[in-house]
């Protein structure tokens, strides 16, 4: 009786037998990812005996799943297994519900503090999305076009090298396949050798700086939010005018992000 009203209020160009090949492809593949979840490598003969899909099926949706970029094949071994983008599409859905949200508090207990901009933000593909954003106070700041749901680039800007330096190496070898190295102002990192040079020092500080490396004029400091599992799932960072910057205010500027960046991530695990 449900299939009936549905198909009553369906146009009537709408082939009903090509929908539910749709519905029963798309719920093959589901599958597939949810097995190649539980167990990590799996052969396409394995794969076939554990859910009975046809051999050809099987191998059209493993296909498909690679060329998506959602799962991949060791050439070498044969097993198939789930790719990064699993990973980052999984803490984007938590991110974005949650990160906003529990984070904003000790966001604010910081402005309040330091008085300087402060960016919330999450890895999105190879680039970085800001999820919030506290203007400077103070009468001598930066103006930046920067807004929640706009992108920033990772290699040259303070929270994105925090997500870098939080990335599986896997995952970051993936990254540098493919970022090109724009240089946007004179003291941007030129190539892939800086870069890892540059995440080694912050993997050991636990906090990252742009040098004006983004913007001309801007100096930065960030640092990560981990949840449980010890994941780096977004990062924060403080901006201000260079001009302003003294060994003083850097060293200030440092414990107070360190701080919070403990607290959120305290907070994350409750």
């Amino acid at each position: 009786m449900v299939f009936s009203l549905f198909v009553l209020f369906l146009p009537e160009s709408t082939d009903i037998l090509s929908l539910m090949d749709t519905a029963q492809t798309v719920a093959r593949a589901l599958g597939l990812l949810e097995l190649l979840g539980k167990h990590k490598n799996l052969t396409a003969g394995r794969i076939i005996e554990m859910t009975d899909i046809h051999r050809s099926t099987t191998y059209r949706l493993l296909s498909t799943l690679i060329t998506l970029g959602y799962i991949r094949k060791d050439e070498d071994s044969g097993f198939y297994s789930l790719s990064p983008k699993i990973l980052t599409l999984a803490s984007s859905v938590r991110e974005t519900r949650d990160i906003k949200e529990i984070a904003g508090p000790y966001i604010d207990d910081l402005h309040k503090t330091i008085q300087e901009t402060i960016h919330l933000a999450v890895l999105d593909n190879d680039e970085l999305v800001y999820l919030d954003k506290r203007e400077s106070t103070k009468n001598l700041r930066v103006v930046m076009s920067s807004k929640a749901g706009s992108h920033a680039p990772l290699y040259c800007t303070g929270i994105g090298k925090v997500l870098l330096a939080g990335m599986a190496e896997e995952q970051f070898r993936d990254y540098l396949k493919t970022v090109r190295f724009i240089s946007y102002t004179e003291h941007t990192l030129r190539d892939a050798s800086e870069l890892i040079t540059e995440l080694d020092d912050i993997k050991f500080r636990g906090f990252a700086e742009d040098r004006e490396e983004h913007e001309d004029g801007v100096y930065c400091v960030a640092a990560p939010v981990i949840d449980t599992e010890g994941q780096t799932i977004a990062a924060f960072s403080v901006s201000l005018p260079s001009v302003r910057k003294s060994d003083k205010l850097k060293a200030e500027l440092i414990e107070n992000v360190k701080t919070a960046s403990r607290k959120i991530s305290a907070a994350i695990g409750l």
